[in-house]
C-alpha cells in the first residue's frame, strides 16, 4: 500500500518540475500533509481519490487505450495494495493490459501529468487526482486476448492536455 508520505514526494516533485501548477495542486498538498502528520485520514472521505494511470505509446506513436461505451479512455485504477510507489502502480497496470517490456524515457521517473477531476460514481461526491506516467513500449511486444478493451489510437485522439505532454517529451507530432 502507498502511503500518504510516497503520495506527498510525488507530489513534490511534479510541483517542482511544473511549479505553475503548484496552485491548483495546494489542497491535494495540504491534505497529504495533514495525513502525514496524523498518521492516517480523519477527512470523513472528503478526500481526494488517488489514481495511478501508465500512459502507453508505441514506436508508431499510438497510445493504448480502453475502449468505453461511447468513447475510449486512458487506462487508470486504484494502485494495487502490493505497490509501495506510484511508478510501481502505473507499471503493473500497464502490464496487467498486456503491455510487454515498458520502460520510461531516460531520466523521466517523475509524473507526466498530475490530472484532477471528478471521481467516479462509486466514490462518492469527491474530486480526483490521476498521476499519469509516460511509458513507451515495442506494440509488438504487447498481448491483448481477442475481445479485450485495449486499442491502440493516434495521439491525436487523447486529452490535448496529455498529448500535449507526451509530445514535449517525445517530440511525436499530433496530426
Amino acid at each position: 500500500m502507498i502511503s500518504a508520505s510516497e503520495a506527498a514526494k510525488v507530489v513534490s516533485a511534479y510541483t517542482h518540475r511544473y511549479p505553475a501548477e503548484s496552485l491548483i495542486l495546494a489542497p491535494l498538498w495540504q491534505t497529504l500533509g495533514q495525513h502525514v502528520l496524523a498518521g492516517g485520514c480523519a477527512h470523513r472521505g472528503t478526500c481526494p481519490v488517488l489514481r495511478v494511470s501508465p500512459v502507453v505509446v508505441d514506436e508508431r506513436g499510438m497510445v493504448l487505450m480502453l475502449q468505453g461505451r461511447t468513447q475510449a479512455q486512458l487506462p487508470e485504477a486504484a494502485p494495487f495494495a502490493d505497490c509501495d510507489t506510484y511508478p510501481e502502480a502505473a507499471v503493473t497496470l500497464a502490464r496487467t493490459l498486456g503491455v510487454g517490456g515498458p520502460w520510461t524515457l531516460p531520466g523521466w521517473e517523475a509524473p507526466l501529468l498530475l490530472d484532477l477531476g471528478r471521481a467516479d460514481q462509486e466514490d462518492g461526491q469527491r474530486g480526483k487526482v490521476v498521476i499519469r506516467y509516460l511509458f513507451r513500449a515495442h506494440s509488438g511486444l504487447c498481448a491483448h486476448v481477442p475481445g479485450a478493451p485495449q486499442v491502440w489510437v493516434p495521439l491525436s485522439e487523447i486529452a490535448p492536455r496529455v498529448a500535449g505532454r507526451v509530445v514535449s517529451l517525445i517530440g511525436e507530432r499530433v496530426a
